[in-house]
């Protein structure tokens, strides 16, 4: 009944569908790699947030360190700096949503009393980049003496895609926070990590900037994933003999001849035209011959 699977093609089909269970199966195993990876990072991130912020530079000792040098352990860690926000210098970071509206985040130099400055992204504003430089209207920062408490981010780079900053000149808008790119426009040095702002003494004269909400991925959508990947791998794993048995169940429907195997329909004699002892029977008279036809040929 079943000894179709054994040909060329259904070989073929079997390996296919091992294929096929496997990477489902290490698709599942990567999703739960991931949701481990972001769920331990939103367990960590709520436990900072509620951690009293240190001094800056415990952190990060000073500006000679490479911003692509810096270890990930530091990310979130909450933070306190002091100095003078430089208005004049801040930049637009652009494509960047509040609540679903466009926009863009400001990130102003904070300069500390050693000349370095710290990179501080104030918040969020709507953001025309035509012809507005900075500051930026309605949101400019506080004057005088600032000090500042947020959660330490590490540079941006760009992917394999994206888009590309200019290299050179002074811009007022930037696609990320490539700290190596707004460096090579200020006249002073950037500590390597920027701080995302969660509150600053004095406050924000104005509603603008808005707040950003510190928000890592959500695990959960890693763990729906990976649920999927495997239930697929389950239906392929669980489906693919029921369809072999309705296949051999359809074949076998299809030929109630019982025969041995390796036996052809054409080697049954009744199969093949012949009577049962083998012999082609005689054909029927043909009825309504023309006799005179008959007599003429006999003569």
């Amino acid at each position: 009944m079943y000894s179709f699977l054994r040909r060329p093609i259904w070989i073929l089909s079997h390996a296919l569908i091992a294929v096929l269970v496997l990477s489902l199966v290490g698709l599942g195993l990567w999703q739960r790699a991931r949701w481990i990876d972001e769920r331990d990072k939103q367990q960590r991130l709520e436990t900072l947030a509620e951690a009293p912020p240190v001094a800056y530079d415990e952190f990060l000792a000073s500006s000679e360190t490479d911003s692509t040098d810096v270890e990930e352990s530091v990310r979130y860690r909450r933070v306190q700096v002091t100095g003078f926000y430089d208005a004049e210098r801040e930049v637009a970071i652009l494509n960047r949503s509040n609540s679903g509206a466009p926009g863009a985040w400001v990130l102003t130099p904070l300069v500390q009393a050693d000349g370095t400055a710290v990179p501080v992204v104030r918040g969020w504003i709507p953001f025309n980049p035509l012809g507005e430089t900075p500051p930026f209207p309605d949101s400019a920062p506080p004057s005088g003496e600032v000090t500042v408490t947020g959660n330490l981010q590490l540079t941006q780079v760009r992917g394999s895609i994206g888009p590309i900053d200019p290299a050179t000149g002074t811009v007022n808008s930037l696609a990320r926070v490539d700290l190596d790119r707004l460096q090579s426009q200020l006249p002073f040095d950037l500590e390597p990590a920027w701080v995302l702002l969660d509150a600053q003494e004095p406050l924000q004269p104005g509603e603008l900037p808005a707040a950003i909400e510190l928000q890592p991925n959500d695990p959960s959508q890693n763990f729906s994933y990976m649920m999927q990947w495997w239930i697929f791998a389950l239906i392929a794993a669980g489906g693919y003999p029921l369809v072999l048995r309705m296949v051999a169940r359809n074949k076998s429907k299809g030929d109630q001849t019982p025969r041995d195997e390796g036996e052809s329909r054409d080697d049954i004699p009744w199969a093949a035209g012949l009577g049962p002892d083998g012999e082609r029977p005689a054909p029927e008279p043909v009825i309504g011959r023309d006799r005179t036809v008959g007599a003429s040929v006999d003569q």
